[in-house]
């Protein structure tokens, strides 16, 4: 079924048509050094996100420390060798209930529901692989002043745990246009579950109790292209917060770190 799901989401990711593809760099410190990375952490992040007839593709990838292969030697040991290059992203697909059945899935301020499917996977603490699944719906809401709003809710599975979680998550951005030198943008993302499975802190006191977690990077950037070319979205700078409760599901490992960043779209 994994298998399929995976097979599928990249089936439809190289059909699509409208798509936008971006790559930034952050570079923040005051990370924690117990979890496989130096307190200062430089990290790359590509995007691409495509329309296709039934709904859309999101793709995202962030690498840490991508042009080095760290070894610093005051880093934490782990199985044997220090480590702070990780990975992390996931492929996510939507599949509109309005265009597949032709009737207005709306109400009020809810413009449309979705299914929802995506993939995850990433190199945790450097060394400790992990991949996730989700199945669920979302659903996207017009707020006034925003470009968009979209809040989803999805059963989390994790394979090296004995049950399914579930998660809250939601994505935002908003955009203020002053004219060619002033243009701006508020974006960013959530994701939080009260329970990941038949996760156990008891059992396994690294864990914190139940799987629980919370993580969201809002984005203020400012459209700095759009001032030296006259083109929007191209390159964008600007500062990012990366706020962790309990990271990787560890126990107490919070995170709080603002980073500068640099955002260029093609």
């Amino acid at each position: 079924m994994r298998n399929k799901l995976l097979a599928a989401l990249l089936g439809l990711m190289m059909g699509t048509s409208a798509y936008a593809v971006s790559v930034s760099l952050l570079k923040g410190e005051g990370f924690r050094d117990d979890l496989g990375y130096r307190e200062d952490k430089t990290t790359m992040t590509i995007e691409n996100f495509s329309m296709w007839e039934l709904g859309t593709v999101f793709f995202y990838y962030d690498i840490t420390e991508p042009t080095t292969d760290d070894k610093d030697p005051n880093l934490h040991d782990f199985g044997g060798e220090p480590v702070s290059n990780q990975f992390f992203g996931g492929i996510s697909t939507t599949v509109s209930f309005s265009k597949v059945s032709g009737k207005e899935f709306s109400y009020g301020a809810l413009k449309d529901v979705s299914l929802r499917l995506e993939i995850e996977n990433g190199s945790g603490s450097g060394v400790n692989n992990f991949q996730n699944y989700f199945y669920g719906l979302q659903y996207d809401i017009a707020v006034p002043g925003f470009d968009f709003v979209s809040l989803n809710t999805v059963l989390r599975d994790n394979p090296n745990d004995g049950g399914v979680g579930f998660q809250i998550g939601g994505f935002w951005q908003m955009t203020w246009d002053y004219g060619r030198w002033n243009r701006y943008k508020f974006t960013g993302f959530f994701a939080a579950s009260p329970w990941d499975g038949d996760q156990d802190s008891d059992a396994n006191p690294f864990f914190a109790k139940n799987g629980r977690y919370l993580t969201t990077q809002p984005q203020l950037l400012y459209d700095l292209g759009y001032g030296i070319w006259g083109k929007q979205n191209r390159l964008e700078v600007g500062l990012e917060y990366a706020y962790f409760l309990n990271r990787f599901q560890g126990k107490d490992k919070d995170e709080k770190v603002l980073q500068y960043m640099a955002k260029i779209s093609f």
